[in-house]
C-alpha cells in the first residue's frame, strides 16, 4: 500500500531535504526545486509549507540554532547575569573552559554538526539571511562570552573584552576552516577524537594569559598617572 503522506511529514521532508543541499552547496547554490525533487515532493508543497526558499533555509538554521542552545543549556554553560555575579573566579574559568569545549564539540565534531557546515557555508557566501543569523545567533553567543570575560577582568574596558571575545572565537574557528590542510599537515583522515577537549583547553589558558596581561597593563596604565 502507497506511504500516507500527512502535512507534518512532508514539512519534516522537505526540512531535512533543504538542510542536506545547503550544507552541501550553500544557500546560493541550491534552488527550491532540488530541494523539492531531494525531499521526493513537488514544487508547489515546498511554497505552501515554507513560502520561499530563503524562509525554509531560516526555518534549517533556527533548528540548528535550537540544537546548539539545548546541548548549551544541558552542560550549563548558558548563566543569567545574577548566576554570573555569584561564582568565583575559578568557576568562572571553569565555565569558559565548558563553553570553548561545547563550541568546539560543534565546530569539528569529529564529525563536524550540520550546524558547523551551514554556518560556513554562510560566512564564505553571504545570503540575504545574514542580518537574522547575526542578531538571533552570533551576537546573542557574543554577548554571552563577554558577560564571562567581562567578569574575570572587570578592569578592562568593553571594547577590549569583546577583542578578547573576537580573539577566542578565532581560535576556535581556525580548526574548523583549516580543517582540510590541517589534517594534510598531520597526515590525518579525521581530527583526533579529543580534539574539542584538548584544544578548548589550550584555547581558554592562552586567552586567560592574555586577558590577564591586559589587565596588567591597565594596572601600569593608572598607576602611571
Amino acid at each position: 500500500m502507497p506511504t500516507t503522506r500527512t502535512p507534518e511529514a512532508t514539512r519534516e521532508r522537505l526540512l531535512n531535504a533543504a538542510a542536506q543541499l545547503f550544507a552541501e552547496s550553500g544557500f546560493h547554490g541550491t534552488t527550491a526545486r532540488d530541494i523539492a525533487q531531494r525531499g521526493g515532493v513537488n514544487l508547489a508543497a515546498g511554497h505552501y509549507h515554507f513560502g520561499s526558499k530563503k524562509e525554509l533555509y531560516l526555518e534549517v538554521l533556527r533548528a540548528e540554532f535550537a540544537k546548539v542552545r539545548r546541548e548549551m543549556s544541558r552542560r550549563r554553560v548558558i548563566r543569567s547575569q545574577t548566576e554570573l555575579d555569584r561564582l568565583s573566579r575559578q568557576e568562572l574559568m571553569d565555565l569558559l573552559s565548558t563553553r570553548t569545549e561545547v563550541m568546539m564539540a560543534m565546530l569539528v565534531g569529529p564529525p563536524p554538526s550540520l550546524h558547523s557546515t551551514l554556518m560556513q557555508r554562510e560566512m564564505c557566501d553571504p545570503s540575504e539571511a545574514l542580518p537574522v543569523i547575526v542578531a538571533e545567533f552570533i551576537e546573542p553567543m557574543l554577548d554571552e562570552l563577554k558577560q564571562v570575560l567581562q567578569r574575570l577582568a572587570p578592569e578592562l574596558d568593553a571594547a577590549t573584552i569583546e577583542s578578547c571575545a573576537f580573539s577566542m572565537v578565532g581560535q576556535a574557528l581556525f580548526y574548523r576552516f583549516t580543517m582540510p590542510a590541517w589534517l594534510h599537515m598531520k597526515n590525518r583522515g579525521s581530527y583526533p577524537r579529543d580534539l574539542a577537549r584538548t584544544a578548548a583547553a589550550h584555547i581558554t589558558e592562552f586567552s586567560l594569559g592574555g586577558l590577564d596581561r591586559l589587565a596588567a597593563q591597565r594596572h601600569r596604565r593608572q598607576r602611571a598617572k
